[in-house]
């Protein structure tokens, strides 16, 4: 019964305070950023190898939204 009471406790702290992260999702984070700028990185190796512009021109819309999505994690842990 005062496991069940210490792991209610538990529970409640971390889920009051949303400013705080642990350190098992800030591993998520940082493995979220890298998949991020990885694929980033791919898109804009692709699109340099690319010979239609359109299809070139996608690549790097993607690769943007790639970014976009790395800066905007980067931001919320600022």
């Amino acid at each position: 019964m005062n496991q069940m009471m210490q792991q209610s406790q538990s529970q409640t702290q971390t889920t009051t305070d949303r400013n705080v992260i642990t350190e098992k999702e800030l591993s998520y984070v940082k493995d979220f950023m890298s998949w991020e700028l990885l694929a980033m990185k791919k898109c804009k190796d692709t699109a340099n190898h690319c010979t239609d512009p359109q299809i070139k021109a996608l690549i790097n819309q993607t690769g943007q939204k790639h970014l976009d999505h790395y800066n905007t994690l980067l931001s919320m842990l600022q």
